[in-house]
């Protein structure tokens, strides 16, 4: 090979050139990704964010050709930081109109997140829709949560009059179990997983029927363009959906 051969292999822009001739992306762009330190959809495992979004959202982007970083922290940073552009994104989130004046929803599902009533096991409580029983009693919740329409406008309206927020979910059962609070609105899954991994899965339990079932998203910063990550994860994620990928990750979550 000539000398202005090796030159030319070693020039940054000749390798693009080439890459792109063989139909490959020259550089894959990165995205940074906020999502709420829980169990199990999203925490960190020896040093390295796991769980069943984090998964979901790692193989979408693998298959369209992105490099994806996780940032963990509590729910209301991660939509403070998105709201700036700190952060590319953050997953999985309500599709409410507030927060779609500062971000930008995929279409695609991410997940569908039960909201359930969960008191101690001792409770005489007994419905998890009796918004008149519970007015006089103490939530415990999470800062800038959506618990779904039913609660939320439960506490808009007064109907719930005590409601005291924290940043985390084992805060809130460690409040119930120490009678700090009444009772806990929670998804599902995070609420049982998390109770398991507490040792108070037996000490709780939830009301029904539960208050609502709600679709929740990936979602992008609007102070920057990032209309085709969106896209590209959209497509990703149908194919998943189809070709049964989605349901084996899911699956792995015991609750």
């Amino acid at each position: 090979m000539t000398l202005r051969g090796m030159r030319a292999r070693n020039n940054p822009l000749f390798m693009a050139l080439l890459l792109a001739c063989h139909g490959l992306p020259a550089v894959a762009e990165r995205l940074e990704l906020a999502a709420a330190n829980t169990w199990p959809t999203a925490y960190e495992l020896n040093g390295r964010p796991t769980g069943v979004l984090v998964e979901l959202v790692t193989e979408a982007y693998r298959r369209a050709g992105y490099r994806v970083t996780f940032k963990l922290m509590p729910w209301s940073r991660c939509l403070g930081e998105a709201k700036t552009g700190k952060v590319d994104g953050v997953f999985s989130t309500f599709r409410l109109p507030e927060r779609e004046a500062f971000l930008y929803f995929t279409h695609e599902v991410l997940t569908v997140q039960v909201i359930s009533l969960f008191v101690r096991r001792n409770s005489t409580l007994r419905n998890g829709n009796d918004f008149v029983a519970l007015q006089e009693l103490r939530a415990g919740v999470i800062r800038e949560t959506s618990y779904g329409t039913k609660f939320d406008d439960a506490v808009k309206t007064g109907a719930l009059r005590y409601v005291f927020p924290t940043d985390s979910i084992e805060t809130n059962l460690k409040m119930l179990m120490a009678t700090r609070v009444d009772f806990i609105p929670s998804y599902r899954s995070v609420m049982l997983n998390t109770a398991k991994n507490l040792g108070l899965l037996g000490q709780i339990k939830e009301l029904t029927p539960p208050l609502e079932s709600v679709p929740s998203y990936l979602a992008f910063t609007r102070v920057k363009d990032r209309r085709k990550a969106a896209m590209d994860f959209d497509i990703a994620l149908a194919a998943m959906k189809r070709d049964g990928t989605y349901q084996r990750i899911v699956e792995r979550t015991p609750y």
